[in-house]
């Protein structure tokens, strides 16, 4: 018997991460008894709670139990708690091996790539359910709608998993068919080099059983020679050419989409996840009817409100290709400046990064750099957000300040991006509260 289905009660530490919550409400709508613990409640805690699960800040109490699996998150110390002494029972796993259990389990369409993974599960699943296929689904965000990205649906179609390359988490799990949206210097603080990164990919790549979609606009992609690829690209010849703003073409035939996503990078998500569902029976014509309706992931340029015709929105990017991807996306529809307040995530990636970070933000009319938000990290001497400052970017030490700034600055036409995967995704709400008073 699989170790999964050993246990009823799952306890899972982290619980309030997007890739944990997910993972979290998917067990609750499977029929096992979950619990978990995060530091502080939040947005994600409060929808658990909505869907059934038990959340606690406080763990003092708790002791530990052999009939009760318990799923810890990286982000997770166990030192201090009243799991210290188990690290290495059998009931204690970490989220990667989980996930290994869970593919034995079942059928994995697995979504993989440095950047647009989330965005592309959510339109995968999205593009299932929409068209009567209900798949289960397990990614790290927040839908459009203001649902958890867990599902547990029927057995006989495949779960939708968002496969991460953080700390190798895609490297054990049994994948039949995969998407990758492409491979990029990140994480490099656990892999040594980015050659060490791209090899982790090709391992996956290697073992996956079934169709391979690749995009074909990535040079290390395309150097894959394997069967059972299916290309797409914007540049290169493939099997689904990409024609921007808004259109592709398959098989000799042309084929427009209509979205409310902002930002030619979504294109090419949409076209990965029409050629995967293709795979799985649903018609191009059936996928774009679907992808008129997606309503995106939350923290995905997420439009969070409107003060005297200036747009505020929110993004999760912190990498700087991403940055870059969307930074331009909103600027293309700003009419006054784009004002981009970052928040660099993590010291090691600001330090592998800081020149890529500069070019990223110097595309923003006025970008702004808080703090680094350390996500755990003890600092690294001489790197700090400090370093940023130039006669165009302009840094502001603490996040409290901001909306004294950008009160003084803004104008009726201009556009502010929140950008970072740190607790900056707070500050939209409370620049457009401080703005209101």
């Amino acid at each position: 018997m699989n170790l999964l289905s050993s246990f009823n009660k799952i306890f899972i530490m982290g619980i309030g991460g997007s890739g944990m919550s997910s993972i979290a409400k998917y067990l609750k709508q499977k029929g096992h008894d979950v619990e978990g613990y995060d530091q502080r409640i939040s947005y994600i805690t409060n929808l658990l709670e909505s869907d059934g699960v038990k959340t606690c800040q406080n763990i003092d109490n708790f002791r530990y139990q052999e009939d009760v699996l318990y799923v810890i998150s990286s982000a997770i110390n166990l030192e201090d708690t009243f799991l210290e002494n188990y690290t290495d029972s059998e009931n204690v796993i970490s989220r990667p091996k989980f996930l290994e259990l869970l593919s034995e389990e079942v059928e994995i369409l697995g979504i993989t790539g440095t950047h647009g993974k989330t965005s592309t599960t959510a339109l995968v699943s999205h593009i299932f359910h929409f068209n009567n296929k209900n798949a289960s689904f397990i990614y790290g965000g927040v839908s459009g709608f203001g649902n958890l990205g867990g599902h547990f649906g029927e057995k006989t179609q495949p779960l939708i998993l968002e496969t991460d390359e953080a700390f190798n988490t895609f490297k054990n799990i049994n994948i039949k068919d995969l998407i990758v949206t492409n491979i990029d210097n990140d994480h490099i603080d656990f892999y040594e080099s980015y050659e060490n990164l791209i090899d982790a990919f090709n391992h996956v790549i290697k073992n996956v059983k079934g169709v391979k979609v690749l995009n074909y606009d990535d040079e290390n992609l395309r150097l894959i020679s394997d069967k059972d690829i299916i290309s797409y690209s914007r540049t290169q010849t493939s099997d689904y050419k990409i024609n921007l703003p808004n259109s592709f073409e398959h098989e000799g035939k042309s084929y427009e989409v209509s979205t409310k996503l902002i930002g030619d990078h979504y294109l090419s998500n949409i076209v990965a996840a029409i050629a995967i569902c293709n795979v799985y029976g649903i018609s191009t014509e059936d996928s774009i009817k679907a992808i008129s309706e997606f309503g995106g992931v939350k923290r995905r340029m997420e439009y969070i409100g409107t003060y005297n015709n200036t747009k505020f929105y929110d993004d999760y990017g912190h990498h700087p290709t991403e940055m870059k991807a969307t930074i331009s996306a909103l600027k293309s529809i700003t009419k006054g400046k784009l004002y981009v307040i970052f928040q660099p995530h993590r010291y090691t990636r600001t330090r592998d990064n800081f020149e890529a970070f500069q070019n990223s933000l110097n595309v923003a009319d006025a970008p702004i750099v808080t703090d680094i938000y350390s996500a755990g990290e003890e600092p690294i001497p001489g790197v700090s957000s400090k370093n940023f400052s130039n006669s165009k970017i302009k840094y502001i030490k603490s996040i409290r300040s901001v909306p004294i700034f950008i009160k003084s600055n803004i104008k009726p036409g201009d556009n502010v991006l929140t950008l970072g995967a740190g607790d900056i995704t707070l500050l939209g709400p409370q620049i457009l509260k401080y703005l209101n008073d």
